[in-house]
């Protein structure tokens, strides 16, 4: 279902049109659309068993110290997460263009080390098993990169995607719960125009979108379900 689909399903749950559904203002339903859209989204990361679900990637170039001024994108090794960030999942990093490493992530108060001084920070980190941190809308890879030079595209990030908002075309959920979003604005319909709707009709109302709501989460929930865990091939031989 497109926007259109969605708003004229919304419609006849609630037997309006668009000049009475809402305040009959195009633009304020559009966003209203898209607020229940993030919603959803944030639903689907809340009970998905599929962890990748949303994910996107992207490489960054892992910047030398040498030269670097504070505020700088790389100073201290902090880098700004990408705008339609949600939450970052997985980071590695190549210090050389050729290994990559996958890094581990750590809390602030796990090093009790400096996280300013660069002698602490690459006395306490190394090459071989690199570290990340999460915390201001950036992460902070570590240890820094002291010699000169950059390497191109040397940190990779995998997040999960902040939806892109509707203006015409689809919702990116499961097609058959496309319908989950006219319920949602149905619902902020009866709340903005209650006494236009009996007791017993909400009642009746209610308990379909429970329902629906109910499939919306059970589908996410079992999508890719999985008990499996990867062994690689060094874990196997040891």
């Amino acid at each position: 279902m497109n926007v259109s689909e969605i708003l004229n399903k919304a419609y006849r749950l609630t037997n309006t049109n668009a000049t009475t559904f809402l305040d009959g203002n195009s633009a304020n339903v559009l966003k209203d659309l898209n607020t229940e859209y993030g919603n959803r989204t944030l639903q689907v990361l809340k009970v998905r068993q599929d962890l990748n679900h949303l994910i996107t990637e992207a490489y960054t170039d892992l910047k030398s110290m040498d030269g670097l001024s504070e505020g700088d994108n790389g100073y201290n090794g902090q880098y700004t997460f990408a705008t339609t960030l949600l939450r970052p999942v997985r980071v590695e990093v190549s210090y050389d263009g050729k290994t990559w490493r996958p890094c581990e992530i750590y809390d602030l108060n796990d090093n009790s080390y400096s996280e300013h001084d660069e002698d602490d920070i690459n006395s306490t980190f190394t090459t071989d098993n690199p570290f990340v941190r999460f915390e201001d809308n950036s992460y902070f890879i570590r240890p820094l990169k002291t010699t000169s030079g950059d390497i191109s595209k040397g940190i990779h990030i995998w997040y999960e995607e902040r939806q892109t908002d509707l203006t015409t075309g689809s919702p990116e959920l499961e097609d058959n719960l496309h319908n989950i979003l006219a319920y949602d604005m149905a619902y902020l319909e009866i709340l903005m125009h209650p006494d236009r709707y009996s007791f017993g009709w909400k009642r009746d109302f209610k308990e379909k979108r429970a329902e629906i709501n109910e499939l919306f989460n059970d589908f996410y929930k079992n999508r890719f379900k999985r008990k499996m865990r990867l062994r690689s091939k060094k874990e196997n031989y040891n």
